[in-house]
């Protein structure tokens, strides 16, 4: 999930008039073991963590948890509300927004070993402190669309191992055929930034203080999704402009969707015809998420206790891990081993949903970087702006290392 960042100046000036209304007072600083606990989300996404919240009282017996759900401007509004004094107890929060957050949130203690991998706990990790507890993953695996497979007369991928991406760009070339709104593309419209991934680069340096999308494997890897685009075995971004994506594969227009994470199952489960299944994101995958709880640096006492208590419950308890998955709804991957099943029984065994336990047990995670939503969005506009990345039609290995010099110098000042 990428949310947007406001200055904290901006959110003292908001503070007055812009909180959500169900933002609860906040409790921080009392005597009270009570708590209380914001986070954003779907229905669904929501609807698991009240589920988490209310196993917490129930093995708790005595403790309310008040949980309060920000549908929109989730970061703005949290923000406002630390302006304010008025922030809940505990927060949700992504890894790549933590570090904007960490003179608000009090260090924690987290055991590596209790989750799938140490990258889950890393996370959440900024200049070597813990700031939140892990509690959901969102890796990315792929769909692939087993019929147009079959017509074509290609062999499925490995529902284990993933393709080289030279195995993918020809696999993608193979299953493209046709013309104009009739065409149907090997391949989803694919994203630069997970595919430098995918190819072995990072945006950022390992601890986010100069990017790194310009050096040769970025500008390889741009170079790739601008060849699979003029092969036409990808759609462009002002192809799928307004479109979704999800809804192309289900018309058939797509035989690989490539940007498969867990909030996608219950789309795809309304899916039967076409027939298709899941399997690893090609080369090293895409960036996983993982979101975290985080506690307010204000709380103390009784309350700080139960806080501690509730983000270790909820980050490495079954009981609340399993309440990630609500029906066919998947907030996020259980990061513990213990939970891995859970997910994957969602739906029949010939989905492969279990292509998301082998995703979360080998996922990348990149640094946190304070101004990462203005750093990451500039760079990204110059390249959309200037090379075939977006509209443009400038040479992607002039323009790479120019932006790329930009970037590190904006995370300097």
């Amino acid at each position: 999930m990428k949310l947007r960042l406001i200055p904290v100046a901006a959110a003292l000036v908001l503070a007055a008039g812009c909180a959500t209304s169900s933002q609860p007072a906040s409790n921080t600083n009392s005597d009270s073991a009570d708590i209380t606990f914001s986070f954003w989300g779907t229905n669904s996404e929501a609807a698991s963590l009240k589920a988490i919240a209310a196993a917490f009282e129930q093995a708790n017996p005595g403790t309310k948890v008040t949980t309060n759900w920000i549908q929109a401007d989730y970061e703005q509004k949290v923000l406002t509300s630390i302006a304010g004094g008025t922030q809940s107890t505990v927060m949700e929060i992504s890894n790549n927004s933590l570090a904007g957050f960490v003179p608000s949130f009090a260090e924690q203690q987290v055991d590596p070993g209790k989750y799938v991998q140490p990258n889950i706990s890393s996370a959440l990790q900024f200049q070597g402190k813990y700031y939140a507890m892990p509690f959901a993953a969102k890796p990315k695996v792929m769909a692939i669309n087993v019929d147009a497979f079959k017509a074509a007369g290609v062999p499925l991928p490995s529902a284990t191992t993933p393709l080289t991406l030279d195995e993918f760009k020809t696999l993608a070339a193979k299953l493209s055929h046709g013309d104009g709104k009739a065409r149907v593309f090997g391949s989803s419209n694919l994203y630069y930034r997970g595919w430098l991934t995918a190819a072995g680069g990072s945006y950022y340096n390992a601890d986010g203080t100069a990017c790194t999308f310009g050096d040769e494997t970025g500008v390889k890897a741009a170079q790739y999704v601008i060849d699979l685009q003029n092969q036409k075995s990808a759609p462009t971004s002002t192809d799928i402009q307004g479109q979704d994506q999800a809804q192309w594969f289900a018309a058939g227009r797509l035989a690989m969707f490539s940007d498969f994470g867990p909030w996608t199952v219950a789309d795809f489960a309304k899916i039967s015809k076409p027939n298709w299944t899941l399997v690893p994101v090609p080369g090293k995958g895409f960036q996983m998420e993982v979101d975290g709880l985080a506690i307010s640096k204000k709380a103390t006492g009784k309350q700080l206790e139960t806080a501690k208590k509730f983000v270790e419950f909820a980050g490495t308890q079954q009981v609340a891990q399993d309440q990630l998955i609500q029906g066919n709804t998947a907030l996020g991957v259980p990061v513990i081993a213990a939970s891995s099943g859970t997910l994957e029984k969602v739906l029949p065994a010939d989905r492969n949903l279990a292509a998301f336990t082998t995703a979360l047990k080998t996922g990348v995670v990149g640094p946190s970087v304070v101004k990462e939503n203005q750093v990451s969005g500039d760079a990204e506009k110059g390249m959309n702006s200037y090379t075939a990345l977006g509209t443009g039609k400038d040479d992607v290995a002039k323009v790479l290392p120019d932006l790329m010099a930009k970037c590190t110098a904006a995370l300097k000042k």
